[in-house]
């Protein structure tokens, strides 16, 4: 595809985003026509224009069954991961799917644009010259991506970006997008297809979902789209893998310096300690959704620790602390009122954010282990998981 070819993919592109911003700000009175008639016929009519100006193309594809296979094990991992995050958070029913309507409607308004947009990124990609791919590519990654963002009328509350809401409806179809494009390079068509209908469309079809946040969800699909690429690659560059291996086998019987294996093993046992709570920071995994709005479940939270005889002076309504119950178990709550005993020690009374009861018990100040200081999301679900694992084990 020349320079010509290039602008007729800028304009088919042009096209594509007008008609996804012409639906964003569409009235909803006139979104359902919109949708079930004018949008489909419009994406028929541009996949028809280019059938007539790129033609048939006989081409076999060399890596085909290569690219097919790679997508169809991404699915089945996918699958895998959707009954296991089903089974340990339970699944919740899907209001898409709970009336025939709403399931044929998905897949017309959704699903028939999803593919005739494929079809399009397909052959533009393929039929483009060596000199404008990176360019084409670039272009309806971004485009398409636009164009599978069908919710993002929530995006935005007053003028503020919900960020739940960003990871859903605009990361995620990114990500499908860029990694579709990249399969169309060298892949086949079917594997595109295969690829962004089902990740982009499975919680539109799916007759349950697991009970995780939106968030979650969007990264876990994500996660797994970016392993479907780093496999792609890996399975479709047989030029360089005997040279891969010959370096590996050139580095693995190579000498090595000592101070690499101390400098290694000094910093796994830094990392254990930490995780150990060796130091004046150590973390713990949010196991509950006591504090959601301030830390989610699953999220990782510093905690910097208080000597028992610090926390009266340290601590005070407000805080968020980290502490043991009369059960001797750890939790995180924030800090809203504190008395004094007959001693002259504090008594803290404590409640989760999300949560309008306070505990049932006060907080002595010798029992305050530390205040919560910072916090990194989603980094605690591998513990949560585990933890899960080991009660619906123990249930039995």
């Amino acid at each position: 595809m020349d320079t010509n070819g290039l602008r007729f993919t800028i304009a088919i592109c042009v096209v594509l985003v007008l008609m996804q911003t012409i639906y964003l700000i569409l009235p909803v009175e006139t979104l359902l026509f919109y949708n079930i008639a004018l949008r489909p016929l419009a994406y028929g009519v541009i996949a028809v224009i280019i059938f007539i100006f790129i033609g048939y193309d006989i081409r076999p594809i060399r890596k085909a069954y290569t690219s097919n296979m790679v997508v169809l094990l991404s699915i089945m991992l996918f699958g895998i991961i959707f009954l296991f995050l089903a089974f340990i958070f339970g699944a919740g029913t899907n209001t898409m799917t709970i009336n025939s309507t709403f399931v044929v409607r998905n897949l017309w308004i959704r699903g028939l644009s999803i593919i005739l947009g494929e079809y399009i990124r397909y052959k533009l990609i393929k039929h483009s010259s060596d000199k404008n791919l990176v360019t084409v590519v670039i272009l309806l990654s971004i485009t398409l991506a636009y164009t599978h963002m069908f919710d993002a009328h929530r995006l935005f509350i007053g003028s503020t970006i919900m960020l739940s809401i960003f990871y859903e409806t605009v990361f995620m179809p990114l990500v499908i997008s860029s990694v579709a494009s990249y399969i169309a390079v060298k892949g086949d068509f079917w594997a595109v297809i295969l690829l962004s209908f089902v990740y982009a469309m499975t919680q539109y079809l799916a007759p349950i979902l697991p009970n995780i946040s939106p968030i979650a969800w969007s990264l876990i699909v994500t996660a797994i789209i970016f392993v479907t690429a780093i496999i792609y690659r890996f399975m479709m560059d047989e030029k360089k893998r005997d040279l891969r291996k010959r370096e590996q086998r050139a580095v693995k019987y190579a000498p090595q310096n000592i101070r690499s294996y101390v400098s290694t093993v000094l910093l796994l046992g830094i990392i254990i300690a930490f995780f150990m709570g060796a130091f004046p920071i150590y973390p713990v995994v949010i196991l509950t959704g006591s504090m959601a709005g301030t830390f989610e479940r699953g999220s990782l939270v510093f905690v910097q620790r208080v000597p028992h005889g610090e926390a009266f002076n340290r601590i005070g309504e407000g805080y968020v602390i980290h502490f043991l119950s009369r059960g001797r178990v750890s939790y995180i709550h924030r800090v809203i009122d504190f008395w004094h005993d007959e001693d002259g020690e504090r008594q803290y009374i404590t409640r989760g954010d999300a949560s309008d009861l306070i505990d049932a018990h006060p907080v002595p100040q010798e029992d305050v282990l530390g205040i919560a200081r910072a916090s990194l999301p989603f980094f605690g679900y591998p513990y949560v998981i585990v933890q899960s694992i080991r009660q619906a084990l123990s249930l039995r």
